[in-house]
């Protein structure tokens, strides 16, 4: 279409090949038109190729199933105690209509070992997800304790009929948040005081996380260190948990709600301690019944909680 105007040169619409819903305004389509069509072609590529190169990557949101729904054939099952019987460790793992069941069959009462599904390969810079409800059923030798499952992530090493060395997000009944070190050593913002109402009774008077408060140190070669989350968001039914993890950093989450970071984790490897910044991920059966469904990976993003 023609401009209009005294001093308006004459403008045609010059369709560019490969881009039909845009139209760019050139002057009349001579050989100097073509030639300016080609720049502004070029200028376009450019300006949605840094458009979308600018933008977070598609593939960052996308999540990945750790577990299929199906069967725990991509992970290694073990015994975290001595066996009770010469049932294989798997014995305590049940797939079922998408979920994960430990214990199935068991009496409530018996006498059962503990055990674990774990992932093959090693991961990092991740956040993880999945879902989880308690069973009714708890096992002894911890019938006067809570019920208590749990994950450890960034695990280093392996240790027959022992939790494999790494970091706890702890999973226990109106419980859920703290962390375990297991022959590890982060820093964490805490408080030197009992926070819980109701702890458990073997860590009544642990310091917890609070956010305002200087960081300490904790966690020794060969111990187990347990420090207490800063709030209970766990509630009836299935509850969520999130695990953000950067590097030697992490975050917990409950039902989206942060309760515990953990910065600095350090590994002791050779007699020294080292940067933990990567590892296997587990998901425990300690003595209580419970479900898991949903258990997912993907990258971390820049907007997820620090």
């Amino acid at each position: 279409m023609a401009a209009k105007g005294k001093f308006a040169p004459a403008y045609t619409v010059c369709l560019m090949p490969q881009a039909t819903d845009i139209t760019v305004v050139v002057p009349s389509c001579n050989r100097h038109d073509l030639l300016a069509r080609s720049l502004a072609e070029m200028a376009l590529r450019i300006a949605v190729l840094l458009l979308v190169t600018s933008l977070p990557l598609q593939a960052a949101t996308r999540w990945a199933a750790l577990f299929n729904g199906k069967n725990l054939d991509n992970f290694r099952i073990a015994y975290s105690s001595l066996p009770t019987d010469g049932r294989p460790a798997s014995a305590l793992f049940e797939v079922r209509n998408g979920m994960v069941h430990t214990y199935p069959g068991a009496d409530a009462g018996s006498r059962q070992p503990s055990a674990y599904f774990q992932t093959r390969d090693d991961y990092q810079d991740y956040v993880l997800h999945l879902e989880y409800r308690w069973g009714d059923r708890k096992f002894a030798p911890r019938m006067e304790r809570l019920k208590d499952a749990g994950i450890v992530f960034h695990s280093y090493k392996d240790v027959e009929h022992s939790w494999p060395r790494g970091v706890e997000l702890q999973i226990e009944d109106s419980n859920v948040g703290d962390v375990w070190l297991i022959s590890a050593k982060p820093d964490i913002s805490t408080r030197e005081s009992s926070y819980h109402p109701n702890p458990d009774p073997l860590q009544n008077g642990a310091a917890y996380y609070h956010a305002d408060d200087p960081f300490r140190t904790y966690g020794d070669h060969n111990k187990y260190v347990r420090l207490r989350h800063s709030a209970e968001y766990e509630k009836p039914g299935w509850n969520s948990v999130d695990l953000v993890v950067r590097g030697d950093s992490a975050v917990y989450l409950v039902n989206g709600q942060v309760n515990m970071r953990v910065g600095n984790m350090r590994k002791w490897v050779d007699g020294t301690w080292l940067k933990l910044d990567r590892g296997k991920i587990l998901f425990q059966a300690e003595y209580a019944e419970i479900f898991y469904r949903n258990i997912k990976i993907r990258p971390v993003m820049e907007s997820d909680p620090r």
